[in-house]
């Protein structure tokens, strides 16, 4: 009985396949493109651009800006006052703590990353970014990426920008009064240690895609 039902019904999805490529009116479903992506790989669509140095499953991840700045995590002035971005997970987190307690002006290494978002002309009123919007890595995040700089660093040489050997980072993870978290890959370490807010360190954007 179950193999006459398993015949009928392979009859049932041929017939019914036939009649669609019989019928002059009917129309292939679009199937979307979705590109996956790996470690390494240049990101660009229509208004992003970026390196891939994280992923979670075939379509998302996190990218890292083809350009870095050199900044102060915040102005001498300010170096006293605790913001409470003291996320090791999650530099969205921190970016926006500080982004809706403070003037960015003050804060000129989250201040870059954040004008980096075109949006924000429209948008400032409401402060706080997206989950896809360009922000300061926390110390993990700056982590991920520094583990994978030898891939990144590939496609950054390939595309003309500068690479990320031998640089000492702000992530965006605050230590305490005076300090914030800087994060470097030294003989193949990971080094995470605490700098005054005040020093000029280099500082990438990076964001989910």
């Amino acid at each position: 009985m179950k193999k006459a039902l398993c015949i009928l019904l392979m009859f049932c999805v041929a017939f019914v396949s036939c009649k669609k490529k019989d019928d002059p009116n009917y129309v292939e479903p679009h199937v979307p493109y979705v590109p996956t992506y790996e470690i390494g790989d240049y990101f660009r669509n229509d208004t992003l651009e970026g390196v891939v140095f994280y992923t979670y499953g075939m379509h998302n991840g996190l990218m890292v800006s083809l350009e870095e700045n050199q900044l102060p995590w915040c102005v001498t002035s300010y170096t006293t006052i605790e913001t409470g971005a003291t996320n090791p997970y999650d530099g969205w987190n921190n970016t926006n703590i500080v982004m809706s307690n403070h003037d960015l002006y003050y804060y000129p290494a989250i201040n870059w990353t954040y004008q980096r978002n075109t949006w924000h002309l429209v948008h400032y009123d409401q402060r706080l970014i997206s989950s896809k919007q360009w922000y300061v890595p926390s110390t993990t995040e700056m982590r991920y990426l520094l583990l994978n700089q030898e891939a990144v660093n590939k496609t950054l040489d390939s595309l003309g920008y500068p690479m990320l050997e031998d640089k000492v980072y702000w992530s965006s993870t605050e230590t305490g009064t005076r300090g914030a978290a800087a994060v470097r890959l030294q003989n193949g370490q990971i080094v995470i240690s605490e700098s005054l807010k005040d020093q000029v360190l280099y500082v990438r954007a990076i964001r989910n895609f």
